[in-house]
């Protein structure tokens, strides 16, 4: 079957794991999401494609049903940043609230895609923050490299298990993301800005659980993959590997990469992104 790249770009940072994952190799085998496994677990990431909202539905679900055993849960949220928790935590529990507190990119998120989440959430009594890097942020490391990432995560970036390997795989989901367009002297520099995305994200999951609670995590498939992704950084910072539960929601078709439990949905219809880089 021919693949089609589909998904909507928001930034090309956003959305090149997804593509990848759709792209690069056909589908393997399934395993389905369990409550069990994820209640045992400390971190549990759970990924998306970012405008299938049938899946946003389905997680809202789960989570909402992860959430009903009184465990005292954060949920962090990719589409908001990490600078903001202050005013998310001052902010009415309400999900327009949160989302205006925390400067959710509403047209380049869909919102209210990700509302079902929040409502989950917030009907559970589950803390709500922000994980990301601020775009500001983002672009000053792809300008600037290693000395323009944030102090606190250099130590998660230091990963003695980050070699050539894990490099030009990482590189490759770049180049397969921007559709074979971006200079190849780019990918290292679009490379270091998405581990440090990851390594916000880890560490906004990390300072959440410090407090003995559970940690969720509600981000793209890419993010939550356990091989380049936001669990290697987890277990960078001393997590064990029994303690992170990664689910990746794909869409019929795509490829399945590094998890611990898959959910495949149908296919939301959409233009191809790739037609942004043509001509």
């Amino acid at each position: 079957m021919t693949c089609r790249r589909h998904l909507l770009l928001r930034t090309p940072l956003a959305v090149l794991m997804l593509l990848a994952a759709a792209c690069a190799a056909p589908p393997r085998a399934r395993y389905a999401v369990t409550l069990p496994r994820l209640r045992a677990a400390s971190f549990v990431l759970l990924g998306e494609v970012h405008d299938n909202a049938n899946q946003h539905r389905m997680r809202a679900a789960l989570l909402a049903e992860l959430l009903a055993d009184g465990r005292p849960t954060t949920v962090v949220f990719e589409q908001m940043g990490r600078a903001d928790d202050t005013a998310i935590a001052a902010s009415p529990r309400d999900a327009e609230a949160i989302a205006e507190a925390g400067r959710l990119d509403r047209k380049g998120w869909g919102w209210p895609l990700h509302k079902p989440l929040f409502d989950a959430a917030i009907a559970a009594s589950a803390r709500i923050e922000g994980g990301n890097l601020e775009a500001a942020e983002v672009r000053a490391i792809v300008r600037g490299g290693l000395p323009a990432v944030p102090a606190d995560l250099r130590p998660l970036l230091a990963d003695p298990g980050w070699g050539a390997r894990q490099q030009q795989a990482l590189e490759r989901e770049i180049d397969i993301g921007h559709c074979h367009a971006l200079p190849a002297a780019q990918w290292p520099a679009m490379a270091l800005a998405q581990r440090a995305r990851d390594a916000a994200l880890a560490q906004a999951l990390l300072r959440a659980a410090a407090s003995g609670g559970r940690a969720v995590l509600i981000a793209g498939n890419g993010h939550v993959r356990r091989d380049l992704g936001v669990p290697r950084y987890l277990r960078v910072a001393g997590v064990p590997a029994a303690q992170i539960v990664a689910v990746g929601y794909l869409e019929e078709d795509e490829r399945d990469a590094p998890y611990d439990l898959v959910q495949v949905t149908s296919r939301m219809p959409r233009e191809d992104p790739c037609a942004a880089f043509a001509g």
